[in-house]
This record gives C-alpha cells, sequence and structure tokens, in this order.
C-alpha cells in the first residue's frame, strides 16, 4: 500500500506559514561573517586609500597657504625694517644739537648762564616735593 502524500495547505489557507526550520548557529551566522569580511575589505581597499589622498590634499593646501603668509610677512618685515632705518635718521637730524640751539633762538629762548643755573644733588629736589619720604627712606 502506498503511504498518503502530504498536501501541504500553505498557498490556499490565507494567515497560514508553515513551520520555518531550525538551522545551527553557526550556519546562521556564516553570510553575516561573510557580509562583515566584504565590508571590511572595503574599508581597507577603498575608503582608507580615499581619506589618506584627501589628508595628503589638505596638508598640501595648508602648507601651500601658510607658504604665501610667510612671503607677505617677510616683505612687510622689509618694509618696516627700512621704514625704521628713516625714522632713525629723522631722529637724528632732528636731535642734532646745533639744529635745537637754531630752532631755540628761533622760539625767542636764551642760553642759560651760570647766574640762572640752580643744581640739585641726586634726587633732592623729588625728596622735598614728596614730603621727606624718600629721604626717610634713605635715610637721609
Amino acid at each position: 500500500m502506498a503511504a498518503p502524500q502530504r498536501h501541504e495547505v500553505w498557498p490556499a489557507t490565507p494567515g497560514y506559514h508553515p513551520p520555518r526550520r531550525r538551522t545551527s548557529e553557526p550556519a546562521r551566522r556564516a553570510p553575516r561573517r561573510k557580509a562583515a569580511a566584504h565590508r571590511r575589505g572595503f574599508l581597507m581597499l577603498v575608503v582608507v586609500p580615499v581619506l589618506l589622498m584627501l589628508g595628503s590634499v589638505y596638508l598640501h593646501t595648508v602648507s601651500a597657504d601658510l607658504g604665501d603668509r610667510v612671503a607677505v610677512l617677510e616683505e612687510q618685515r622689509v618694509r618696516v625694517a627700512a621704514e625704521k632705518e628713516d625714522l632713525d635718521v629723522q631722529v637724528s637730524r632732528l636731535s642734532a644739537p646745533g639744529r635745537i640751539r637754531t630752532e631755540a633762538e628761533a622760539l625767542g629762548m636764551k642760553e642759560p648762564n651760570s647766574s640762572n643755573l640752580k643744581v640739585y644733588e641726586g634726587n633732592r629736589e623729588d625728596e622735598i616735593q614728596n614730603g621727606g619720604e624718600e629721604a626717610q627712606k634713605n635715610g637721609r
């Protein structure tokens, strides 16, 4: 006698789902491991070199900008050094004793004679104006 054939009711009955087969844990995780290995391989072969190249381009750009900034600052330093030299010449010309005397005479100033001069010792004038505080500190 022949065994009766099993009849699946799944396609005909709404809401019925056939029972799932139980697979072992390693068999279920195998596709995930393969996918993870593919992702790691993709990262190592594509993403990491691209990031390294972008970093290299960024560093090159920054160094070029810094080189331009150095050139601008060097020009500015040369210009300021020349201006300082011009100002030093002007100061020495304006502070010459002969020029100061001629300017003073033009303003009506006279050179003091010895009877008009009053000479103070050290900082005595300051001591008198400060009420003798400096003299007390110095022991005078």
